[in-house]
């Protein structure tokens, strides 16, 4: 028996190593918008991870200048003007139809004069998913993640920031090599204008990109393959006021979405 558990373990994580991925396209409230990279910024990383331990070649490390949207990303052909309550997804690129690593999904925004061509500057993290399910220390490994099984990283636009033009990264960080310093991070950026908000200025605390992330931050160490059930701290800034959180550490609560409390109130 304890062979045949270990067995399944090694297994499981060959085929978490090769399940890579990128985002290309855009929904608005579930529903795609444009084709591929109409609204998101193409980069030159394929379907590659970033890392800060053993990159595949060609890649980038977190501590790169390219961390923000992507090696090489360049501006996307348009952008997508949305309101305060629209969900906003990065989708799947290359015909991938699910996200297999485990780990959270985080969502921030830069706001920029011109979403076409600036990089972005102040990072405001908008959302995190982190446990839907709570259960064992084997489905923690898999199923247990809210983005486990989904084709698209999402966040919902909030009503406590500014109008106006803006990145919105979207990012998934998989865990299966996080206990030998290989966290896996898949990013892409989409090109975004906020109408209809009342707030003058953004809520929360700002990070940089590259910066905000080090190689020896214990969430991008954390181990899998031991007992652990819960995952007590994500990596990164806390969701700004008004923005959300979907699960919770250990999955105790559901697959449910909470609102941070704080900021403007909506008009």
């Amino acid at each position: 028996m304890k062979t045949t558990g270990t067995l399944a373990a090694i297994l499981g994580l060959v085929s978490t190593a090769t399940a890579h991925y990128t985002f290309d396209k855009l929904l608005v409230n579930d529903k795609q918008v444009g084709g591929d990279n109409t609204y998101i910024r193409k980069h030159t990383n394929g379907y590659m991870p970033i890392k800060f331990k053993n990159a595949p070649s060609g890649s980038i490390s977190p501590l790169d200048a390219d961390f923000s949207c992507n090696k090489g990303a360049t501006g996307a052909a348009q952008v997508i003007t949305v309101k305060a309550g629209d969900k906003i997804g990065l989708r799947q690129a290359f015909g991938a139809n699910a996200i297999q690593h485990p780990g959270p999904s985080q969502i921030y925004i830069s706001p920029v004069t011109n979403a076409k061509t600036d990089k972005g500057n102040d990072w405001y993290k908008i959302h995190q998913s982190l446990v839907c399910r709570q259960g064992s220390a084997e489905s923690f490994r898999t199923n247990a993640w809210c983005s486990w099984g989904e084709n698209n990283v999402w966040a919902v636009i909030p009503s406590t920031i500014p109008n106006g033009q803006y990145l919105l990264r979207g990012e998934h960080i998989g865990l299966h090599g996080a206990h030998d310093g290989q966290a896996e991070f898949y990013v892409a950026c989409a090109q975004i204008h906020v109408t209809g908000n009342t707030a003058t200025s953004m809520p929360g605390k700002s990070v940089k990109f590259p910066g905000a992330y080090q190689p020896t931050d214990g969430p991008l160490n954390f181990s899998l393959w031991g007992r652990s059930t819960s995952y007590p701290v994500a990596p990164g800034p806390d969701v700004i006021p008004g923005g959300t959180i979907r699960g919770s550490a250990n999955g105790a609560g559901g697959d449910k979405l909470q609102t941070v409390p704080g900021g403007s109130s909506p008009a």
